[in-house]
């Protein structure tokens, strides 16, 4: 399996703290059939968190340490970019990575300060050429309240990834329940850990695919697991299933007069 969404650099941000536990995340990782991984380092304009040239160094660090110690996991470079209203003016000033150097960026929003012009928001990163994946749109009020957001977002272009630990019910029923509302209307691409440590918030997926392999189907678990997320790291197009819209029941005038 492949995660898109894994903070394990050791010392960069809220994630790994140092390689010690970025090499156990890695040891786990690697137990749950995960055998590659974009590490994705948050990257927020106001916080100082390694970015640049620092962080491409410490990554470089984090490869030859796995190599020493005997883990079989291939690494790439990315950026979980923290969206702020102005960063899109800045985006030719800011040096965030793209997953993998890829056409593909993975954003998060403010969870307190949603933005309400989220198709515009993906319309304008298509602009600059990128394509947005969208980070763990589960854990939006805005997405509870209205689903059809993240429906309006992948018609504009936007790809969707959710957290597996939501998916499998270790955030609440409410996770789950939106999650698994998402991919029964094939609007989800892509299933990745979110992983923060080797304890509180593990790099774990193995669960997440049997789950998804066992309530949707086997194409749909190779598809969020492996195959989206290669075409992440080959910088190809990634096949978009047609979004489902919402089905509003229809009641039948005969049906209505039996009620009464």
């Amino acid at each position: 399996m492949i995660d898109i969404h894994c903070h394990i650099l050791p010392n960069v941000d809220d994630g790994a703290e140092c390689m010690q536990e970025a090499i156990n995340m890695a040891k786990i990782a690697k137990e749950q059939g995960i055998n590659k991984i974009i590490a994705t380092p948050h990257y927020h304009p106001e916080f100082k968190y390694a970015k640049g040239e620092e962080l491409k160094e410490i990554y470089k660090e984090f490869k030859n340490e796995l190599k020493e110690n005997n883990i079989d996991i291939e690494m790439y470079l990315g950026n979980e970019i923290y969206y702020t209203y102005d960063l899109i003016d800045k985006f030719s000033e800011l040096d965030f990575y793209s997953l993998n150097d890829s056409k593909y960026i993975l954003i998060e929003f403010p969870p307190n300060n949603f933005p309400n012009n989220l198709c515009n928001v993906v319309y304008e990163i298509k602009q600059q050429g990128f394509t947005p994946i969208l980070a763990h749109v589960e854990r939006y009020i805005k997405i509870h309240e209205d689903p059809e957001i993240i429906y309006d977002c992948i018609k504009t272009g936007a790809i969707i990834q959710i957290n597996s630990s939501s998916l499998i019910g270790k955030q609440g029923k409410e996770f789950q329940k939106i999650c698994n509302l998402l991919i029964s209307r094939n609007m989800v691409h892509l299933v990745s850990t979110d992983a923060h440590s080797d304890t509180r918030r593990r790099p774990l997926l193995k669960d997440a695919y049997e789950y998804v392999e066992k309530k949707h189907s086997k194409s749909m678990a190779e598809n969020l697991f492996i195959n989206n997320a290669q075409c992440i790291l080959d910088n190809r197009d990634i096949i978009i299933e047609e979004p489902l819209e919402k089905q509003i029941e229809k009641v039948s005038l005969l049906s209505r007069i039996f009620r009464r």
